[in-house]
This record gives structure tokens, C-alpha cells and sequence, in this order.
């Protein structure tokens, strides 16, 4: 007699084996591992009818208020760690001197450029400042990297990003600058605030399921970009922040801090970003210009 093990094997055979005339070898080995793990967490669970309906309809209140503001896969993705799984899966190196960080749903594409030592908050943008300072360069030789360009953005003190808050102006605390020939670089921000994650939609729901605090330790994002390196995404967070171990997307990590230092009315932060030879290549950005 046939076992009930025995059943789902082949059945999970011959859905493999109807995927098994896909061409492109790297797309064949994803589908494949796909139906796989899919198939053995729905045998190991032994998934009722009810939870499955549980299951779609998640989803498909999760593709609801999916749009060009807002990505709810995406934070999905970002909470159950398996966004800064792929971030370091494909990047971190033992020697990594700066972390590498998921890019998160913020990220908006064609930030303005400014000039060396703007400030990225308008000038009605309350909260104390930081002036930012370091340089970009070669890893391995140590040689500048003249014209490598950052990418930054950050939350205001309320913990909205622009695009959240129709208060802020158009780019509000989003910038990009360039490197001059010796490497070096100067903006102005805030002082990084922590926030919370999203919770009014199904991610929400899953947080308080587990008792998960849905906040983000202090940060401030940058992408270092430059033609024959490596692009590096990562965050800046502060010294001492006490929910760096309790980030609700698991990113904070010990590479990844920055000395901000008080000097009378403001802070300080120098911070150096050496880059690896490599692929130089932008991630799409989940809000459009």
C-alpha cells in the first residue's frame, strides 16, 4: 500500500517535472527549489483549508495597499529578515569593513544633487543637525575615488520619510553628492530618529502576532556608488542606540555604527566608505521619482 509520504513525493515529482522544460538553466534551478521547499513546508505543516484561505487572503490584502508609495512585500520581506539574508548572502565578506544593508521601501529614485556641504533638511525642518564628513575609496589600494557618488536619505524627527508626509517639501532629507579628487565628501542631515515600521497593514498583524516591538533603531541610508565598484548599500547607525539589537528588520550590526560626537549646537560624523572592484549597480528604487 501506498504511504502517505510516499504520495506526496511523487505528486511533488510531477510538478517538478512539468517545470522541467524552462530553458534558462538559472530560472529552471530557482522554480525547482521553490516547488520544493513550498511543497515540503506545506507537507510538514499539514496546512488545513482554513489556514490556506488565511494564507491567500494575507496576500492579497498585502497587494492591496501595495503601490508607489508604499510596499507592503517588500517590508514583509524585510521583517521575516529575508531581505538582509539576500544583502548578505551576496555581499558580506569577513574583512567587510562597512556592512552592507537592505535597501528598505523608502528609497526614492532621481534624489537631487546638491553641492559639497549643503544640507539635505530644508531649512524649516526641525531637529538638530549633523555635518557628515569622510571619504570613498579603493579597499585594497587605498587610493580616493574621485566623483563616487552618495545617496542618502533619512526619516524626519516625526518619523515620516517625504513621501509619508505631505508637510515635508518635495526630496525633503534626500540628496545626492559627489565625491571630490582627493575622495572626500561633506553634507548636512539630522540627527538620525528612530521610528516605527509600518503596522497598519497585514505586517502590522504578524508583529503583534510574534510581540515584535515594530521599531527601527536611529539610521541614516546611503548608497556609494562609483563606475568599476561594487555599489554599496548600506546604514549608519548610533553609537550606543539601545534597540540596535532589537531591529524589527534585522539589519543594525556592529559595522554598521557611526561616533556621532556633540559639538555645541550640532553633531559631528566622519565616516569613511571603502569600496571593493566590482559591478556598479543602482537597486531599483520602490518609490519612482
Amino acid at each position: 500500500m501506498e504511504t502517505a509520504t510516499a504520495r506526496d513525493r511523487a505528486f511533488t515529482e510531477r510538478v517538478l517535472n512539468a517545470y522541467s522544460n524552462i530553458e534558462t538553466p538559472r530560472l529552471k534551478f530557482i522554480v525547482s527549489v521553490l516547488i520544493k521547499h513550498l511543497h515540503a513546508c506545506v507537507d510538514e505543516i499539514k496546512l488545513t483549508d482554513d489556514e490556506w484561505e488565511f494564507a491567500w487572503d494575507f496576500m492579497e490584502r498585502m497587494a492591496a495597499i501595495t503601490g508607489p508609495e508604499r510596499n507592503e512585500f517588500l517590508l514583509f520581506a524585510d521583517v521575516i529578515g529575508v531581505s538582509q539574508l539576500i544583502e548578505t548572502l551576496n555581499h558580506e565578506k569577513p574583512d567587510q569593513p562597512v556592512g552592507f544593508a537592505l535597501v528598505g521601501p523608502f528609497f526614492r529614485a532621481n534624489a537631487p544633487f546638491r553641492e559639497r556641504g549643503d544640507s539635505i533638511a530644508s531649512a524649516d525642518t526641525p531637529g538638530t543637525r549633523v555635518r557628515i564628513s569622510g571619504r570613498v575609496f579603493d579597499f585594497g589600494n587605498k587610493t580616493p575615488i574621485k566623483g563616487a557618488i552618495l545617496d542618502t536619505w533619512q526619516a524626519a524627527t516625526n518619523g515620516f520619510y517625504e513621501n509619508q508626509d505631505e508637510n515635508q517639501p518635495d526630496y525633503n532629507l534626500r540628496g545626492r553628492f559627489r565625491t571630490e579628487e582627493d575622495g572626500t565628501f561633506e553634507l548636512i542631515a539630522l540627527m538620525p530618529t528612530a521610528y516605527p515600521v509600518p503596522t497598519d497593514g497585514p505586517v502590522g498583524e504578524l508583529l503583534r502576532a510574534a510581540k515584535r516591538p515594530p521599531d527601527r533603531p536611529a539610521h541614516i541610508h546611503f548608497i556609494v556608488s562609483a563606475p568599476g565598484y561594487e555599489t554599496l548599500v548600506t546604514q549608519i547607525f548610533v553609537s550606543g542606540d539601545p534597540i540596535i539589537e532589537d531591529d524589527a528588520v534585522f539589519t543594525a550590526s556592529k559595522n554598521m555604527v557611526g561616533d556621532f560626537t556633540k559639538q555645541e549646537d550640532h553633531f559631528r560624523l566622519t565616516y569613511d566608505f571603502p569600496l571593493k572592484p566590482g559591478v556598479s549597480t543602482i537597486p531599483r528604487a520602490p518609490i519612482p521619482s
